[in-house]
């Protein structure tokens, strides 16, 4: 798993340099501010496990700047409340303060990416 993955998963997110958003479909935001499981923000159109994630860092990026400069991950947990699957980060700032946010997951939680068709190496 090396950068071609991540190449290969930035495709799923929108604004994505290649414009191409195949098996993921449109990736959007949508619910509340994510400061309480009930106003959890909503990731909708990940149809992947993996693709919902980084979905949801690429939102924390847009919004709050760039991990490990404006903000640190202090953890990223998930738990099932309500019947729903919540994705929680805890951040710190660089002034010191804390945020916890909400994802809601439950479009995408569990979901495996395909696997891609094995390269047949041997020559014949």
């Amino acid at each position: 798993m090396g950068f071609k993955f991540f190449a290969r998963l930035k495709r799923f997110l929108p604004g994505a340099p290649s414009g191409k958003r195949d098996a993921g479909g449109n990736i959007s935001f949508e619910g509340g501010d994510g400061d309480t499981v009930e106003k959890a923000i909503v990731v909708r159109g990940a149809q992947f496990d993996l693709v919902g994630t980084y979905a949801e860092f690429h939102w924390l990026a847009q919004v709050h700047g760039q991990k490990d400069r404006d903000w640190t991950l202090i953890s990223h947990s998930h738990e099932v409340q309500g019947g729903r699957d919540i994705d929680i980060f805890v951040l710190k700032f660089t002034d010191g303060t804390m945020r916890t946010i909400y994802f809601d997951c439950t479009e995408s939680f569990g979901k495996p990416l395909p696997a891609s068709p094995q390269v047949d190496r041997s020559g014949g």
